[in-house]
């Protein structure tokens, strides 16, 4: 059984390495330590950065960055985050961009660049929320006349799940890296839940690597589905260059499909792994294969909008922007 690693960072590979390579690497650490290889990941590369600047501003934008409204008067203004259940809790004042479409998905840090890069990020300063949950954008006012001139969107408590958070510190990806996170969050994501089935009860047995009865069943038919999705996705990244080497536009899109396809299987592992627990226990208070699920929520969160966040930045998004748009960022 592996040892968790919390707090030792792993190597996280880039946008140069072979496609291959991240894959393996990721999948590794990901079933490590699921919660260092994420912190490690999102410390290293900003995958919210600005992304927008490729796409015309007729267009549907997958992801556009707010300004904070720091120094104003008043502590309810000024860009704050605080730890909540499975993530954070965001209050402030921000300035929307002017733009003839709304985003997709809106980018909101705490400090403007300069200061963010200046101080560092000790802890994550970049917060990503879906378009359709700006309900309190309000128009703009005030004396802020340096920040574009957009709405004003004030958040008291809104809660950001830790998959959608980031440091704007990191490295930023651009819409050309979209298969490294694409491949990385599909990795990572992979490792994780087979982390989740090395913890099911009847892990070992003395006939061998799988007991008899439910949950070695269960952990079987888990086990089966992950190798079987790792190897699809090993198949499809086979003899593929790094992310900035370029990829064939038929090779983009079936990666993409695939990262999708694994992020439906490890919520499905996930969630059968979960229901086990409390088949057996009847609550999962105190079992220690709760522990592993949560550290794997955020990977899980990322896994499943990777496509979404951060898309090819030659092309249009793959959804319009009117869809989705009132559903909820998953917990």
């Amino acid at each position: 059984m592996p040892t968790p690693t919390h707090g030792v960072p792993p190597r996280t590979l880039g946008p140069e390495s072979g496609l291959a390579q991240v894959l393996e690497s990721g999948e590794r650490q990901g079933h490590r330590d699921p919660a260092a290889a994420w912190q490690a990941f999102t410390r290293t590369w900003n995958w919210a950065a600005p992304l927008t600047t490729a796409l015309p501003l007729t267009t549907a934008l997958p992801l556009t960055t707010a300004v904070p409204r720091t120094g104003l008067p008043g502590l309810s203004r000024t860009p704050a985050a605080r730890p909540a259940a499975e993530g954070f809790a965001l209050s402030g004042q921000w300035r929307l961009p002017r733009r003839g479409t709304p985003a997709n998905w809106v980018a909101l840090p705490l400090a403007d660049g300069s200061r963010a890069h200046a101080h560092g990020a000790a802890g994550p300063d970049l917060f990503v929320v879906t378009g359709g949950s700006l309900t309190g954008a309000a128009p703009a006012g005030g004396d802020d006349r340096s920040a574009p001139s957009g709405p004003v969107l004030r958040l008291a408590g809104a809660h950001v799940p830790a998959g959608f958070v980031t440091y704007t510190a990191a490295t930023p990806l651009t819409g050309g890296d979209a298969p490294f996170l694409w491949t990385s969050v599909a990795a990572l994501a992979l490792g994780a839940a087979r982390r989740v089935t090395d913890e099911l009860p009847g892990a070992t047995g003395a006939g061998g690597p799988w007991e008899t009865g439910a949950a070695g069943a269960l952990r079987a038919e888990l086990a089966g589905m992950l190798h079987d999705e790792r190897l699809g996705l090993a198949a499809a990244l086979h003899g593929a260059p790094a992310a900035r080497a370029g990829l064939p536009a038929g090779l983009e899109e079936r990666l993409a499909a695939r990262a999708g396809q694994v992020a439906k299987v490890v919520h499905h592992v996930l969630a059968a792994a979960y229901q086990q627990v409390l088949a057996e226990s009847g609550g999962a208070g105190g079992h220690p294969l709760v522990s592993v699920i949560e550290a794997s929520t955020p990977i899980l969160q990322q896994a499943r909008y990777a496509t979404e966040l951060l898309p090819p930045d030659d092309r249009n998004p793959r959804r319009k922007a009117g869809h989705g748009d009132d559903r909820r960022i998953p917990g």
